[in-house]
């Protein structure tokens, strides 16, 4: 598995898939989510407002970018009431998450999950955990995870140049908390 860190936005990574958490109770959209809906002309809105888009727990729409954003996909994913967000949460839903994944086929993906002092939840232990629980996922699913999907699956993280230390920082603790787990290759700037 290989993980690829950029300074750019999410916007801008070449890969398959763009997966974006929000929350069912913060209003307006922030974070990716509120730039995607942005670039959209309002479209998550509205779909909010209509009542066909909740940001429940493990609420999953997908949606193609329509080349409004490089990533081909955009994978929406509920992650329930702010208040309930957390890093065990988090961890929690990785194996899920790769399942979907993996149904779907997608080998590039790209996370943007809420992170920062209004969720009281630092960017380097977000993507700790979700690389964490996302190794969980593999070795749980063992069989259904052939080992030539998992060598080509690609995780990109970008949330821009401000938080990439923090970023980078989490990326590495995993790699060495997983040791021998999982071969984890880190490509960045």
């Amino acid at each position: 598995m290989e993980i690829i860190l950029s300074k750019e936005r999410v916007d801008v990574q070449e890969c398959d898939v763009l997966v974006a958490g929000f929350f069912s109770d913060e209003r307006p959209l922030k974070g990716s989510s509120g730039w995607i809906d942005w670039r959209f002309n309002g479209m998550l809105s509205q779909l909010l407002m209509e009542n066909k888009l909740t940001g429940d727990w493990k609420e999953t729409t997908l949606i193609p970018s329509r080349e409004r954003i490089l990533p081909r996909m955009i994978l929406l994913l509920g992650l329930g009431e702010v208040k309930s967000y957390s890093y065990a949460r988090l961890r929690n839903l990785s194996p899920y998450l790769l399942g979907t994944l993996k149904k779907l086929g997608w080998l590039k993906v790209c996370f943007s999950f809420p992170c920062g002092e209004a969720y009281h939840a630092d960017c380097r232990k977000i993507v700790e955990s979700l690389i964490e629980g996302i190794a969980d996922g593999l070795e749980q699913q063992g069989p259904l995870f052939e080992e030539g999907w998992i060598r080509r699956l690609r995780l990109f993280f970008a949330e821009g140049e401000e938080v990439f230390p923090e970023i980078l920082s989490g990326v590495q603790t995993a790699k060495s908390i997983l040791g021998r787990r999982i071969q984890v290759e880190i490509s960045a700037p």
